[in-house]
């Protein structure tokens, strides 16, 4: 039920929100001199059942163009909930998904231009590591089941669930699968045009896919949100956090 206001009329629910835009970078590319190639724009809420909810647009403007609208929530825990997922391809439709995840199982049902009607389920743990949804927050959102007290290293994670593995996620969307690493650094202060952060330092590493060397930092205030990242070669990505508010 929403507030109500002092006049009697229900007011609307007051949850906690944080509103921000990162920007996508790529060196030595000839269609983008000025190096930016990308922008994600991202709003997360808290919810009183301890539901966090990310909502992220995604612009990639390499070829073929895509768009990303991702949905995304996450429990208490960071055990994922529910996550919808759609791309949009060169201006034309290329799927959406529904996924839906339980203690034990993760099933999605959805409908692409090339398959038709998709579905299917595979059998989880909870509180699994987390779902991969190519939204740069969802990486940052693997984080929060790492086991921290162990320090810094490398901890293994097999059988990861994404929606494609694909190096920009422009397949499906459906489930794939990958096995990697998380290796922790330590905590650092970073400053990005969104202002300074303290930061968790991780990188993605040790897949199975031949995924070059991915670090990135994402805060410490248990939210755990994408502050900046690197991808080395072939891909010469950066990504920072230029825009960054709270409700």
């Amino acid at each position: 039920m929403g507030e109500t206001t002092g006049n009697g009329k229900q007011g609307r629910v007051k949850q906690r929100g944080l509103t921000g835009r990162i920007d996508y970078f790529i060196d030595g590319h000839a269609d983008f001199p000025e190096r930016l190639w990308g922008v994600e724009h991202w709003r997360m809420t808290h919810h009183a059942d301890g539901h966090r909810v990310m909502r992220a647009y995604c612009e990639l403007h390499d070829e073929p163009p895509l768009i990303r609208d991702v949905i995304q929530c996450v429990d208490a825990e960071f055990h994922p909930h529910d996550s919808f997922v759609r791309l949009t391809q060169d201006d034309r439709f290329l799927g959406s998904t529904w996924y839906r995840f339980s203690d034990s199982q993760a099933e999605y049902e959805g409908y692409t231009a090339s398959e038709g009607r998709i579905r299917d389920q595979a059998a989880i743990s909870r509180a699994m590591r987390g779902f991969g949804s190519h939204n740069l927050n969802s990486d940052a959102w693997l984080t929060a089941r790492f086991d921290y007290s162990q320090g810094p290293g490398v901890q293994r994670f097999e059988n990861n669930l994404l929606t494609s593995i694909d190096h920009r996620g422009a397949t499906g969307p459906a489930f794939a699968r990958s096995n990697s690493g998380l290796e922790y650094f330590g905590i650092e202060t970073v400053t990005v045009p969104a202002g300074e952060f303290e930061c968790h330092h991780f990188a993605i590493v040790e897949t199975n896919h031949g995924h070059p060397p991915y670090d990135y930092w994402v805060t410490t205030d248990g939210d755990y949100l994408y502050v900046k990242g690197t991808v080395t070669a072939p891909y010469n990505w950066s990504f920072e956090l230029t825009e960054f508010s709270a409700d």
